[in-house]
């Protein structure tokens, strides 16, 4: 090998570890967004282990996903041993005649409602330093939820009474639920903001388990709902207040991988504008 070659090489493997080494101080504090659309809540978890395998690898930045879910009734990891949850006060055959999807999901917490008039929204982040501490991340989404809320003139509250009162609450009626997972201090699923449309169905379940708990729609709150664009544009503004992220718009070719990852479905879903804990 000459002298001339070996220097190639050299040169070629230094300006690799550079390149990788800048990469990685690039997306400290960078967080990417996007909207995957409408999810099915099996595909969001294979979606959510894979995103959550490839923040743990340094792979991608930590990302911020908005989506929808269809109408479904989702089981949290608290009903996981339960053949029949008894929070849930109708039989899955009912649900199937009304099209409503009966599935158990990985995320912590209990038993949930989820229709497309909701902003879910799922940060996969890295949490460093004094970001690693459970209460503390819980407290900080619902903090970026207050916020947002307060945009559109709506005030909601915490509730302490148990564990299963996570989320922001007007009296006993909730109008954000939540429910993350954490492995090795990357997070996974987040939050549902409920904005609007007909969650009637809600009444087939126990929400979190909480007797004589019901849910509530920014709609119902405000006499209209704002646009889904407003209420997710209000979530990224204050999720970078409260996180100290710098939101940016996920490139094309992150969307496309998130594409190929396990169940999000169609490509064009991704091509829109833009430990457990509870429910």
């Amino acid at each position: 090998m000459t002298i001339d070659l070996l220097l190639l090489i050299c040169t070629a493997i230094v300006k690799r570890a550079m390149s990788e080494v800048t990469f990685r101080n690039f997306y400290q504090n960078e967080c990417l967004f996007t909207d995957v659309g409408l999810v099915d809540v099996y595909a969001a978890d294979r979606l959510m282990s894979v995103a959550q395998v490839w923040r743990s690898g340094n792979e991608i930045p930590d990302i911020l996903l908005f989506l929808r879910h269809p109408k479904t009734v989702a089981l949290g990891l608290r009903h996981r041993l339960d053949e029949w949850p008894k929070d849930l006060l109708v039989s899955p055959a009912q649900l199937e005649e009304e099209g409503i999807a009966l599935t158990r999901s990985v995320r912590g917490g209990g038993i949930t409602y989820h229709w497309p008039g909701q902003v879910v929204c799922y940060p996969v982040l890295a949490l460093r330093g004094t970001e690693r501490d459970v209460p503390a991340y819980m407290e900080a989404l619902e903090e970026v939820c207050i916020r947002t809320l307060q945009k559109f003139g709506v005030s909601a509250s915490r509730r302490r009474d148990s564990a299963a009162h996570v989320g922001l609450w007007l009296d006993h009626r909730k109008v954000v639920s939540m429910g993350v997972r954490i492995s090795r201090w990357v997070t996974s699923f987040g939050f549902a903001v409920n904005v609007g449309g007909d969650y009637a169905p809600s009444r087939y379940v126990r929400p979190c388990g909480i007797e004589g708990a019901r849910l509530t729609t920014m709609e119902e709150i405000l006499g209209q709902a704002p646009s889904r664009q407003a209420v997710r544009e209000a979530v990224m503004e204050s999720f970078a207040e409260v996180f100290a992220r710098e939101m940016n718009a996920m490139p094309a070719r992150l969307r496309i991988r998130l594409a190929g990852a396990e169940g999000t479905g169609p490509r064009e879903r991704l091509g829109g504008s833009l430990s457990e804990t509870t429910t």
